[in-house]
Parts: C-alpha cells; structure tokens; sequence
C-alpha cells in the first residue's frame, strides 16, 4: 500500500515538472514571438524613415530642377567645370567657376530665378542672371568687351541692375507703381557709358528695354 502510494506521488511529481517545463517553454516562445514583432516593427519604421528622407531629397532635387527648367547640370558635374567650358565668350567674375546650362537656354532677362534674387545676395545667386546676359544680348551690347580685368567691374554693376529691376517689379506686384522694369543692355554700363543714351546723343535701334 504504501509502495502504491509512493508511485502515484512520483507520477503526480513528474507530471507537474513536465506542466512547468512546458510553461516555461510556451513563455519563452511568447517573449520570442514578442521581441521578433518588435524588431520587425523597428525595421519596417526605420524602412518608411528611409524612404520619407529619399522622397525628401527627391522633392529638393524636384524644386531645383524646377528653378533651373529641368535642364541643370548634376552638382558633380558643375563644380567640375571651368570658365572654359562656358560658351564662347563668357566671362564669369571672381571666385564662380561656372553656372547652369539652363542660365544660357533662357531667353534674354529670364534667368531661371532671378526674380526671387534678393538685394545684395551673395555673387553666386547673380551669376546665371549675368551669364545669360552676356549670351543673349547680342548685339545689342552697348559696354565694351569684357576682360579678366574689367568683367568684376561689370559684374557689379549688373547686380545693381538686377536689384533695381526686382524691386521695380515687386512695387508693380504691390500696386504702388504702374510700371515693369526687366533686364537690358543697360544693365552692366556706367553712368558715364549711358549718358549720351539719355542726352539724346544716341538712340538705340528698339528704344530702351524693359
């Protein structure tokens, strides 16, 4: 009797054992199954992290080719290029080494985002604006031409000249003047050179632009 006893103790015993193990293991599952969630949500928010920052950088780069017509060069390529591998007759002021193909492609005075150049910017902002006036003016061009010399002398008066047409153009937009200024042969000469212009000493084929 006692010997039965004891044998259902000990089966009791090993049953109970074989529970705790098979707790333990269903627990240890479940915190398993719980972290591998936790790591695939990790992935998967890091992923979405991801692809945010790319279409990000996407709509930047979207904005920048919108600027400059869709036609820019690759930020590689432009700071690769030289003064040389401008068209014929370009001369880019101190410190620029080169500018879009777009500056060049627009028409005469519509630089690719002059209009949102503000006054007294940084030269590199104007630097388009100027390289499509030299290639579009033609013959128009009143100033001599330029030299390693003299194209930093110009290129300053050319900025005021994009300053003052912008602010003309923003008063027009306010409703407090009843005329547009633009861009025009006059905008990289002296008072001097334009002088006989207005004293009626010379008049240009097509009057004053702009």
């Amino acid at each position: 009797m006692f010997k039965h006893l004891l044998l259902v103790l000990l089966i009791v015993a090993l049953v109970t054992c074989q529970r705790d193990r098979g707790g333990k293991a269903k627990k240890k599952m479940k915190e398993a199954g719980r972290d591998a969630a936790v790591e695939t949500a990790k992935s998967k928010a890091k992923k979405v992290d991801k692809e945010a920052a790319r279409e990000k950088a996407r709509g930047n780069s979207a904005k920048f080719k919108d600027i400059f017509a869709g036609k820019n060069l690759s930020k590689k390529k432009l700071l690769k290029m030289q003064p040389a591998h401008l068209p014929t007759g370009i001369h880019l002021p101190t410190g620029q080494k080169a500018a879009p193909k777009a500056c060049t492609d627009a028409d005469f005075g519509e630089s690719p985002g002059m209009e949102r150049i503000r006054r007294n910017s940084k030269d590199k902002f104007y630097v388009c604006a100027f390289v499509n006036f030299q290639f579009r003016v033609g013959d128009d061009k009143r100033s001599p031409a330029y030299t390693a010399d003299t194209v930093d002398m110009r290129f300053e008066l050319f900025k005021k000249c994009v300053d003052d047409v912008n602010k003309q153009n923003k008063k027009y937009a306010a409703g407090t003047a009843t005329s547009t200024a633009g861009i025009n042969f006059f905008c990289d000469m002296t008072e001097e050179e334009k002088r006989p212009f207005f004293n009626g000493l010379v008049q240009p084929e097509d009057g004053m632009l702009g």
